[in-house]
């Protein structure tokens, strides 16, 4: 038996899966399974990995498509390795990832994940370097220590650990107990229900992942969902977490919140602002939360130039930079 398993779900990428599997392949840690999970039941898919004729790619295609989500938990559940990684059909990793996460978590058995730095990338692999100072600068990517750290809710939910670029022990978490209703934040519960019990976890000062940011990459719409997502993800490890651990879920639930409430406004949804506001407004109030109440309330055609340029400007702020980075692709 492998002592990894590279669970990578894909949908239609052949663009960019060819590359995903040669930086699997260039690993200098060579013990691994991978579990290609085809979405789409692709033929020229299978071909291409059967091509390669490598015993350790693995090609699993779905009947049907059973959405990114269950088509990446079904590949975890299947893990029988001692440890567990997710590779996107159009990120890469670099050639010691591997072996540097599973170092790190055999000299450190405590923890319950190892984690890594990550270089964000455009559609041909070019460096993306404003890309990469803001992601530095708004979630600390590449401004942590190598080292242990206990406990992991706030660097959690600040986007400072990503599935994208971790490795976990297979064991760490009940993979049937994942729930599938946080849609594409499944990636942040997954780590929220790694760290639960005040876990720890081993963080790699590297950048050895490649995150490619492309057209195809996400929406305004698909971020709504992940905004949804990531309050049930909070909202189910809020009871478990350590009284020291809470201000940060709870800071995140009402963060999550107020900007979920702000792109219903943008979407000319105002019912679904003022249901994402009513919890926040039980316990905080300030200039910013307010106003925010008041456009829900207002007729629309005095909000909607208001909200055209609220628009233009969280586009700009968030079309590469989310609440809780990188957002999964979507199949």
């Amino acid at each position: 038996m492998a002592a990894v398993t590279v669970v990578m779900p894909t949908y239609l990428r052949q663009e960019y899966l060819p590359k995903a599997i040669g930086s699997l392949l260039q690993q200098e840690f060579k013990d691994f399974t991978a579990l290609i999970c085809d979405n789409a039941n692709s033929g020229t898919t299978r071909k291409f990995v059967e091509s390669l004729n490598d015993p350790r790619l693995v090609y699993v295609p779905r009947e049907h498509n059973l959405g990114l989500v269950r088509n990446s938990l079904e590949g975890f559940r299947a893990a029988e390795s001692e440890f567990v990684t997710k590779l996107d059909d159009d990120d890469e990793f670099e050639p010691s990832y591997l072996g540097r996460c599973v170092q790190a978590l055999r000299e450190h058995p405590e923890a319950a994940f190892a984690f890594t730095d990550m270089r964000w990338i455009g559609p041909d692999g070019e460096s993306l370097e404003g890309v990469q100072q803001q992601q530095d600068e708004s979630h600390g990517y590449g401004q942590l220590v190598e080292g242990m750290y206990r406990p992991l809710n706030s660097l959690l939910v600040h986007g400072v650990v990503a599935l994208n670029a971790t490795v976990l022990r297979t064991s760490a978490l009940d993979w049937n107990a994942v729930r599938e209703d946080t849609e594409t934040a499944f990636d942040l519960h997954i780590l929220l229900e790694a760290a639960r019990h005040g876990a720890a976890a081993y963080h790699v000062a590297e950048r050895l992942v490649r995150y490619r940011v492309h057209p195809a990459t996400d929406s305004a719409t698909n971020y709504a969902r992940q905004l949804k997502g990531r309050l049930v993800a909070l909202e189910d490890a809020l009871p478990d977490a350590a009284i020291f651990d809470r201000p940060a879920l709870l800071s995140a639930m009402e963060q999550t919140s107020t900007t979920l409430a702000r792109v219903a406004l943008i979407e000319g949804k105002p019912a679904d602002s003022r249901a994402a506001l009513k919890p926040v407004l039980r316990d905080t109030v300030n200039p910013a939360i307010m106003r925010l109440a008041l456009l829900g309330v207002l007729p629309s055609r005095v909000t909607q130039g208001v909200m055209e340029r609220r628009n233009a400007q969280w586009q700009k702020r968030h079309t590469m930079g989310p609440v809780d980075p990188p957002r999964p692709k979507l199949s």
